[in-house]
């Protein structure tokens, strides 16, 4: 009698993320990025340097303009409270 075995992984249902799971995962690919940067740029790289920086730039951006969005957001509902 055999046995399946399914090699294949079960895709993972991405709509239920909290938005400080997609702040972490952002903010670590920034990080991982900038390293990439400098070990490009430190090495003479470029075609590794000026993209993992790109992307380092951005995704820092995404994080930075979230915060802002959520301390906005806070701020508008404490001036609403008084």
């Amino acid at each position: 009698m055999s046995y399946k075995v399914n090699f294949f992984a079960r895709p993972v249902n991405s709509d239920q993320k909290l938005p400080w799971e997609s702040l972490l995962i952002e903010f670590s690919l920034g990080v991982i990025c900038t390293v990439m940067a400098i070990y490009g740029w430190n090495t003479g790289m470029a075609l590794m340097a000026y993209p993992a920086g790109a992307v380092a730039v951005l995704s820092f951006g995404v994080v930075a303009y979230s915060l802002f969005g959520f301390f906005r957001d806070k701020m508008r509902t404490h001036q609403k409270r008084i």
